[in-house]
Order: C-alpha cells, then structure tokens, then sequence
C-alpha cells in the first residue's frame, strides 16, 4: 500500500507539497499482535506490536539495526521510549456547543438518540530523530486510545504512521524536532436507558469522531480514523 495522497471524505490533512512515496508491506494483524514494514525515500523500519488486556510493547527496528522500544500500561501517566519516560497527558473536557446541539428534544428523542458527553484526547511530546521514533511514537499514541477504550481498527496504525512519514520527510525528521500528537474522541451516551438483552436496560455508550492530530515543524495532519463507532456498555449487562 503506498500513502501519498487521502482518500476524499475520509480524512482532512493540510497536504504539504512535495511528499514521499511510503509503502508499507508484510503487514499482518492478529488478535493481540500487529506487524508491517514501512519503506521510505530508500529506507525501511520494522514494526511490531505485542499488546495484553492493560498493556503494549512496540519495537521498531530500523535497517541499520537501531532498535526503540516503546511501552505503556494502562493507568500510566507516561509512556517509556527507549528507557525514557515520556509524559502522557489524557484529558476530558466538554464542549459547549456541541452540548447545546446534541441535547435532544425529551418529547421527541427516542432512548438511542445520541448525546453528547465529553471530548477526550491522548497527548504526548517528543523529539524525534528517526523514522523508527517516529513509527513508535504515533501507533504508540494510537495504542493508548485503544486502551482507554477507544475501539480503533489495527491497521489503522500502519495507514496512519504512512500518511504523517509521508508528509514530514525524512530530511525533517533527521533534523531532531518535536512531534506534539494527540488522539482526540468524542463519547456520546444513548438518551435513555435501553435493552440489553439480558432482561435489564442500561445506558449505552459510543465514540465518535476519532481523530489524529499532530505537528511537526509547521506540517500539521487533522486525518479521521473513524466517524461512528459501535455501541457498549460501561458495566456487564447481565
């Protein structure tokens, strides 16, 4: 797969001009475990990812045989890259506007009318020198929404680590410059309380509008990972 250009009505970057030709392969995804060569601009980088219920080991490795590890356990406000622990800031706020605009007309909302509740976002900072820091840090972001309960596609990793590599090059990465990302997610609750099948009702809950946003020396990406995502509920509903 090579990603240069975003597939319309699917993400929303500021596209700089001249970007790379990335081409990731031997990508593969298993339940707890994700794997895919990522080739740029003559170079490639390995990357694999092991993840258990609360935790995740990334390993990249690049051709020159430098290796970066980055893990994270849930509940963590710090993630350890290469024995460093980087600050992770997980954050809940509630936008007004979209507070006012979600609040369904009570006479009129049926119990699965979505309402708003929060919008939350995983943050991390980090000076990044090469494409394999660079790998690691973004699916490493990724992962931790995952954790916090954000349902994200696998492969979403490999797409979207291709899109940012394509669009900062490698000459700025090599330059040593701050990578500020975030994951950001809105979560809705139904409007009443609904079946669950199990002979109780419950609130269900849902995420939408997942995002990566991030800078690199200027180059910003805004790219959706996903619009709508499944109902669940917060507690057994049986």
């Amino acid at each position: 797969m090579t990603f240069g250009m975003v597939p319309s009505g699917i993400a929303h970057a500021q596209e700089p001009s001249g970007e790379s030709d990335v081409k990731i392969s031997d990508h593969v995804v298993t339940e707890n475990q994700e794997s895919f060569t990522l080739a740029m601009d003559g170079e490639e980088v390995d990357y694999k990812s092991t993840k258990t219920e609360d935790s995740f080991k990334i390993e990249t490795v690049e051709e020159n045989n430098e290796v970066h590890t980055f893990t994270y356990t849930k509940g963590d406000d710090y993630m350890m890259i290469d024995g460093e622990k980087v600050s992770v800031e997980i954050d809940y706020e509630v936008e007004k506007e979209l507070t006012d605009s979600s609040s369904p007309k009570l006479l009129k909302a049926s119990a699965w009318t979505p309402k708003y509740m929060s919008t939350g976002s995983v943050k991390i900072s980090k000076t990044v020198k090469t494409l394999g820091t660079l790998v690691g840090v973004i699916g490493g972001t990724i992962s931790i929404a995952a954790l916090s309960g954000v349902t994200i596609a696998t492969s979403t990793i490999a797409s979207t680590v291709g899109h940012w590599a394509s669009a900062v090059g490698l000459g700025t990465i090599a330059a040593g410059y701050a990578f500020n990302g975030k994951i950001q997610f809105k979560q809705y609750r139904t409007t009443g309380l609904v079946s669950t099948g199990y002979g109780k009702k419950l609130y269900a809950f849902r995420f939408q509008d997942v995002r990566a946003i991030g800078t690199l020396k200027g180059k910003k990406m805004d790219k959706q990972l996903k619009s709508v995502g499944s109902w669940f509920f917060n507690s057994k509903p049986y």
